[in-house]
């Protein structure tokens, strides 16, 4: 073997030195996040091979330029159509109205730059966790006179999707248009049989981005991390909860399961839609009609002020990361923040430190298990730092923390499906509800209130006392947290 080695490294070597050089030029000929670049060079110097192999994987951007290419097309044409017949002076609403939410106005008119409107005319029910989420949907979509559109990162086959499944078959039978988009990473456990049973029976059912690698796909780049669900145009749920049994807190999972969603019924349920045709044109490569029946004139139901906003590999702006940015920035008196994933951008953590330091209240909570060693150990790198601001800083004990949920002062919050850490800011599809509403406020500031109570205070003088052992393990982990 060691002979037969001699003999090919002449040649193996100079192409293993070539392939190094395209990979260093082309990482900075794309001018990327200065972060992930010295991250990735890292990996290259660290691990030769095996870095190499990541990058072609996960980290070109040639590949993301690729896949959305023909989506961007798709964008610039229903995108306008949309805008003009959907979001016109009707639905957008002056910030001088709202007094009391003056201080949101950079955000507001941040978001209605990218698509997301300020809609009035809203009613907002808080789903706690999956036992509250699943009745309310399935009582929903039972009563649904026209379409249902569906869009989830996991759908799995078990004891909640079974029976919605079959639930919808049932409505497409009665007529009712049903189209299902579920991502390829997410939903991969979903057998054939599965595919093919919801397409015989009339539901229209398509993948996001497909994976020939099962092997790789942990954190495969570019997925649809969205929950929406549109009935009739008219209601719609979006939030942390995805589609599995693992959400519901009955006994039959080990791991107790604390997540946040909404039903929103009302405008903003036309932003849902607008959202679900953009990822839906994009798989099945072919643009729907903006009829009506989709966006339909909503009577009054409520005076809950809503913005709904996404973004995305393809998005022009990072918006989310930046309206967590401008909300962060616009506190006066307190920011309360529950993430299961805290690797946040420079900037992110600039703001929450600043913030804190201003004699604002800051509190985060985050789950003291994690479903990744990597991503946890990454996540308690940032703790000193904070904690030597004065945040306030929560590990929850109860079970696994999922809610992303951003409170700031008592009239704004944020629930949506973005993490607060590079990949949901950069690499996934997401989307986040913006709610201006004290009473909405109040709800979920006694929720955070509750979920103190089965959780643990960190000190710093306790946490500066672990072992090198573990700051070893974090500060390793945190070099590689732009690429997680």
């Amino acid at each position: 073997m060691l002979e037969f080695w001699h003999i090919i490294s002449p040649y193996i070597l100079p192409l293993y030195y070539f392939i190094i050089f395209f990979v260093v030029i082309n990482l900075l000929l794309e001018n990327r996040n200065p972060l992930k670049t010295h991250s990735y060079l890292l990996l290259l110097l660290l691990l030769p091979v095996i870095g190499v192999l990541i990058y072609f994987f996960f980290g070109q951007h040639q590949l993301k330029r690729k896949i959305f290419a023909k989506r961007g097309l798709i964008n610039q044409a229903f995108g306008p159509i949309y805008a003009k017949e959907h979001l016109d002076a009707k639905t957008k609403v002056d910030v001088k109205v709202i007094k009391p939410y003056r201080q949101f106005e950079k955000l507001i008119r941040f978001l209605k730059n990218d698509l997301s409107p300020l809609t009035p005319n809203n009613k907002v029910t808080i789903l706690r966790n999956g036992e509250s989420k699943f009745p309310a949907l399935m009582d929903a979509i039972a009563k649904a006179e026209d379409h249902i559109h569906i869009e989830y990162y996991i759908f799995e086959n078990d004891t909640i999707g079974g029976p919605l499944a079959d639930l919808l078959i049932e409505k497409a039978s009665q007529g009712i248009e049903v189209r299902m988009l579920l991502d390829g990473v997410g939903s991969l456990a979903l057998k054939k049989g599965f595919f093919k049973k919801m397409k015989s029976s009339g539901v229209q059912l398509a993948e996001f981005i497909p994976v020939l690698f099962p092997s790789f796909t942990s954190k495969i780049n570019y997925r649809d991390h969205r929950k929406i669900v549109i009935i009739d145009g008219k209601i719609g749920f979006t939030g942390g909860i995805n589609i599995s049994d693992r959400y519901v807190n009955n006994g039959s999972h080990p791991t107790y399961w604390r997540d946040t969603h909404l039903k929103i019924e009302g405008d903003a349920v036309k932003t849902l839609q607008f959202l679900f045709f953009l990822n839906w044109q994009f798989v099945v490569q072919h643009e729907l009609e903006t009829h009506q029946k989709y966006f339909p004139k909503s009577a009054h139901v409520g005076d809950h002020y809503v913005q709904i906003n996404a973004s995305g590999p393809d998005w022009e702006l990072a918006s989310i990361m930046d309206s967590f940015l401008i909300a962060i920035t616009s506190a006066r008196s307190s920011v309360k923040i529950a993430t299961p994933y805290f690797i946040p951008t420079e900037s992110i953590l600039d703001a929450i430190i600043t913030v804190s330091k201003s004699d604002i209240k800051v509190e985060l909570m985050i789950p003291y298990e994690s479903d990744s060693w990597i991503v946890k150990s990454a996540s308690f790198s940032f703790i000193e730092k904070l904690l030597e601001a004065g945040v306030n800083v929560y590990f929850y004990k109860k079970g696994f923390l999922h809610s992303k949920v951003i409170m700031i002062d008592e009239s704004f919050a944020s629930i949506g499906t973005a993490n607060m850490d590079y990949r949901s800011f950069d690499l996934n599809h997401e989307v986040n509800t913006y709610l201006y509403d004290s009473d909405l406020v109040e709800t979920l500031l006694d929720q955070f209130e509750e979920d103190k109570l089965v959780s643990i205070k960190i000190t710093l003088e306790n946490w500066r006392k672990r072992g090198l052992k573990e700051k070893l393990k974090e500060s390793i982990c945190r070099l590689m947290a732009p690429l997680l």
